[in-house]
């Protein structure tokens, strides 16, 4: 079955690839999904038939302008899901899958709420972190109010 949480994984795995190799191939997103070529191929079928993804020569699959657009949100949702969730003490491969979890179950007020609570939270500690001076033996020395604490 293939449904949005595939073609968003897809996408996403392309991108990332893309960035790391410069190219992908149908052999790179099997060895990474965990699936055979086979289901890839009817993968990229679908994807090449919603004008998601091309294929170009030697066989290198390419984001189109709406695949890319798909992959960039879905990345940068894992991106942030990820880093928040090691930020409150997730170890980082744990926090990894969970936010490969969470990332298609969220919903988007949800998620956007979480950014905005988020991006407070750490202007908030950046603004303590400036504001608690330490000695060079990692003692609290003094402490002066900065911003809206």
């Amino acid at each position: 079955m293939f449904n949005k949480n595939s073609t968003n994984d897809y996408l996403e795995r392309i991108l990332i690839i893309h960035k790391r190799k410069g190219f992908v191939r149908s052999v790179d997103l099997a060895r990474e999904l965990g699936v055979t070529k086979p289901t890839v191929c009817d993968a990229v079928k679908r994807l090449r038939d919603r004008w998601l993804i091309d294929v170009a020569d030697k066989g290198h699959i390419i984001l189109t302008e709406d695949g890319r657009a798909i992959a960039e949100k879905v990345y940068n949702k894992h991106q942030f899901l990820k880093k928040s969730l090691t930020r409150i003490g997730v170890n980082e491969i744990t926090a990894d899958k969970d936010a490969s979890m969470i990332e298609h179950v969220i919903s988007e007020e949800t998620y956007k709420c979480l950014v905005t609570h988020f991006k407070h939270v750490i202007r908030r500690a950046d603004n303590v972190k400036r504001s608690i001076e330490f000695s060079e033996e990692g003692h609290v020395v003094g402490i002066s109010r900065q911003g809206d604490l």
